[in-house]
Formats: C-alpha cells, structure tokens, sequence
C-alpha cells in the first residue's frame, strides 16, 4: 500500500466513505453538479452547494437536500454510507437480479467469482505483513459489503429466473 494519505477521491474507490463525503463526491460528479440536482428539485443551488461541501461547517446536509442527491445520483457510495450508519446494513438494486435466464445466472456467478478473487488477494496483502490498520480494515470492510452483495443479487437473480415470462 501507498504511504502517501489518500484523498477522499482515492478513498471512496476503496473503503466505504462518510456520508457526508459520498454525497458531496456524488454530486460533484454528476453531470452540472450540485446546481444541476438543485434545478431538478427545485432547490437553491448556493444553499444546496454550501450543504454539500465537506470545508464549510455552518451548513448541513438536510433531507430534503440528502433526498435531491440521492434521487439524481443514484449514488452506491450514498448507500454504502448509509449502510454504514446503519450497522453495516447491505444493500441491492432490484433491477440488477432479473436472472430472466440460465446465461443470466452464469453472468452473476462470474461477478461473484471476480469479487471472490478481488477479496481473497486482499486479504493476502493485507496480513501479509501481520499488521493491519484502519485504512486496510476499511477496504476489507467494502470488498466484503460488495461480495455479500454479490451473492444477495445471485440469490435474488436465480429465484426471479423465469418470472418475466409468467406475466
């Protein structure tokens, strides 16, 4: 691992970031940012970017704002964050697990497998050295959180198979 301290960017890609952070990167990065969400939702776009940003303290994060980012971006790291807050509560997207066919399923177990392998090298790396610390825990945490969601939508997927042609 890099001894250099990540950046929140080089964070949200590997551990589950605050919920304050996910939001603010998920708004950041959608297409007209902030002011863009604030136009949808018919929120002020100056309050909604001081609600946002992570440096200014006065403003926070209302749920009408949180509702506005979220409903825009239908960000994974705002629902990992939340599951997070939640005691590590796992999330998926219904309509990722129609597995409306065998090559459907077999598609889902590939994923599953990758995020298996990604997993286990992680591990490997990690307690190579005996040590682990709250960085390394962090992305462990998230591999985890992203193979337990793996599986659910596998579950999900094979138990769905078929059911569009019951309609």
């Amino acid at each position: 691992m890099s001894k250099r301290w990540p950046s929140s960017v080089d964070r949200a890609q590997r551990e589950v970031l605050p919920l304050n952070l996910s939001l603010y990167h998920a708004a950041r990065e959608y297409p007209g940012g902030a002011k863009a969400i604030a136009a949808l939702f018919g929120l002020n776009p100056t309050t909604l970017q001081h609600r946002l940003s992570p440096t200014h303290e006065p403003h926070r994060i209302d749920l009408d704002s949180f509702e506005a980012v979220l409903g825009a971006t239908q960000d994974d790291r705002i629902l990992d964050s939340v599951g997070e807050v939640a005691g590590g509560a796992i999330w998926i997207r219904p309509d990722d697990c129609h597995g409306e066919s065998s090559f459907d399923l077999i598609q889902l177990i590939g994923v599953l497998h990758d995020q298996l392998g990604e997993m286990l090298g992680s591990v490997c790396e990690t307690t190579r050295d005996g040590i682990v610390d709250d960085r390394e825990r962090a992305e462990l945490r998230k591999r985890a959180r992203q193979l337990m969601q793996a599986v659910l939508a596998l579950e999900a997927a094979a138990v769905n198979v078929g059911d569009e042609d019951d309609g």
